[in-house]
């Protein structure tokens, strides 16, 4: 009985982690990052080329997104999406006093991508 449970436990496990591997792209970079209070993320790429990236925030406070030309303040469960040009970054402001957990999927990069934390 024991050996059932443990080939069964084993199976579903297994199963599981082939479904989640399809969900995601290859070819892409997830981040799951916490931002700290009153502080900012900044995400570009090592050549400074252009990329794409899709966020959600999963946490109830407003974090706003800033590129060149373009100000957003994103709220929770919603996914924004957006392509940043050459020798262009984001900024991810976190102006509330809790952290903020978000969600990043960065794809169409050339290079390695570069994260920042700092204070605001």
């Amino acid at each position: 009985m024991k050996q059932l449970l443990i080939v069964l436990t084993l199976l579903i496990t297994q199963s599981c982690q082939i479904s989640n591997l399809g969900k995601k792209d290859n070819h892409a970079l997830y981040i799951n990052t916490i931002i700290p209070a009153y502080s900012s993320l900044k995400i570009s790429t090592e050549d400074a080329k252009s990329f794409s990236f899709e966020v959600i925030i999963k946490s109830d406070s407003t974090i706003h997104l800033r590129t060149h030309d373009t100000e957003i303040s994103m709220e929770k469960d919603n996914k924004y999406a957006l392509n940043v040009d050459d020798s262009e970054s984001v900024i991810f402001k976190n102006l509330s006093n809790r952290n903020s957990v978000i969600n990043l999927k960065i794809f169409n990069h050339s290079a390695k991508v570069m994260q920042t934390i700092d204070k605001l």
